[in-house]
């Protein structure tokens, strides 16, 4: 009897949806910020790329809605009807671009969990730490040259009726830093902003992209950028010393904290004193070279306090009166030349998408960080530390693009992790 020989098919190899979501698009919003910035188009890229990721999301059907997800889309689509509120074409134009912004993090936020090892954690956090160097040397050129003003193509394209805005001005010809003269000050405040439009923002990304920048010394084994680490560490003392900004030194101080203790309780002996030494060395530099004196004066002239504690309690008034839908963005004050909404992320979510909005938001920045809380390993501690940092900082400061990325990526690569969705090794 003839024998009939079986001949056996190789094995189809099939990638899961995850591994078939490729990485690039979010990594390009971060190693392509410098590009994007010197073109004036951070926010124009970013909504093409959240296309792309839409349509690789629906082409894969790749979603996958962990604990976090529903909040922050149920927040974004409440922004949605807040847009009825709006008065005024310009008015218009800042929702649309705040609303841009949240579909472009949002996004990302949910591709970033759906792409598994497409987009590691080293992978995220070695991109955040790129934005970091640069932010570090964009402080630097603030320093350097104070008065310069960058003039965008695009913003060189769009019509004057919209330049003329100031802070449409500021969006697309951002200043290298702000020059602050007070009444009666013996001297001007030069305060590096770029590559952001407002010192306070540079101030922000500091606070929440430092961590990381730690978080990427401990994942590494190259000692060429472990130095490089070390050396953007000693550059941004400079230029964080000439912001004089409160807030960002509380929320560096806050990070490093919160570290500390928690490495401690883990008998983590070696980091908790590399850390304490490290930081009091940095105080005692800042300190020695009149970060006090320099704060004290700005406050003395500026008088920064008062003016907040009152736009506070004229936002929170003013939302009385429209407490659901808010008014779809920011509106005068009876400060001359202050708007309401514009001292604080939580003051903007309040006033401009009402109470719900601002729920809808602090459920999901909240309610990831207590998820996350256990955050295993060290690398993945420091990064915790990102978002315990920015519900507080959230309070008093505003998020541009980049901060809120920042927040949305590192929550999204330690979810992923609390709910075994991440494919790569622990190292990763």
């Amino acid at each position: 009897m003839a024998t009939v020989a079986r001949v056996r098919e190789p094995d189809v190899v099939v990638d899961s949806p995850a591994e078939a979501l490729p990485g690039w698009p979010v990594l390009a919003l971060l190693w392509g910020f410098p590009v994007f910035w010197l073109l004036g188009a951070t926010v124009i890229t970013g909504v093409l790329l959240t296309v792309v990721m839409l349509s690789y999301l629906a082409h894969y059907a790749a979603t996958r809605f962990v604990p976090g997800v529903h909040a922050f889309t149920a927040f974004v689509v409440w922004v949605v009807p807040c847009a009825v509120m709006v008065e005024g074409t310009s008015r218009l134009l800042g929702y649309a671009y705040r609303f841009s912004i949240l579909v472009i993090v949002g996004t990302a936020f949910v591709y970033t969990i759906a792409a598994g090892s497409r987009l590691s954690r080293r992978r995220i956090v070695d991109a955040l730490t790129f934005v970091w160097f640069f932010t570090v040397v964009g402080g630097l050129a603030g320093l350097a040259f104070p008065t310069v003003r960058l003039s965008t193509p695009v913003g060189l394209l769009l019509p004057s009726s919209l330049t003329s805005n100031e802070y449409v001005h500021d969006l697309f010809f951002p200043p290298f830093a702000e020059i602050q003269s007070p009444f009666g000050s013996p001297t001007d405040f030069i305060r590096p902003s770029a590559p952001f439009p407002y010192a306070n923002s540079w101030g922000v990304a500091i606070v929440l992209l430092t961590p990381v920048a730690v978080a990427c010394f401990l994942q590494t084994r190259s000692i060429l950028l472990r130095a490089g680490i070390v050396a953007g560490m000693c550059g941004m003392l400079a230029p964080a010393l000439s912001t004089s900004n409160r807030g960002m030194f509380a929320g560096l101080v806050l990070a490093a904290v919160y570290v500390v203790i928690r490495m401690a309780v883990r008998n983590r002996a070696a980091p908790v004193i590399t850390i304490a030494v490290l930081g009091i060395g940095a105080a005692v530099v800042l300190v020695a070279n009149g970060l006090l004196t320099q704060i004290h004066t700005r406050q003395e002239y500026g008088d920064s306090n008062g003016t907040r504690f009152g736009l506070y309690e004229e936002t929170f008034r003013r939302t009385l009166q429209s407490p659901l839908l808010g008014y779809g963005a920011p509106r005068p004050s009876a400060e001359p030349g202050i708007s309401l909404g514009t001292q604080g992320y939580v003051w903007m979510l309040m006033f401009s998408f009402g109470f719900v909005g601002l729920a809808l938001f602090l459920v999901f920045l909240w309610g990831t960080a207590a998820r996350t809380w256990r955050a295993p390993g060290d690398i993945d501690l420091v990064l915790h530390s990102v978002l315990v940092v920015a519900s507080v900082i959230i309070l008093v400061y505003g998020m541009d693009i980049m901060q809120l990325l920042t927040v949305m990526l590192v929550a999204a690569v330690l979810l992923r992790r609390r709910y075994g969705l991440d494919p790569s090794r622990p190292g990763g």
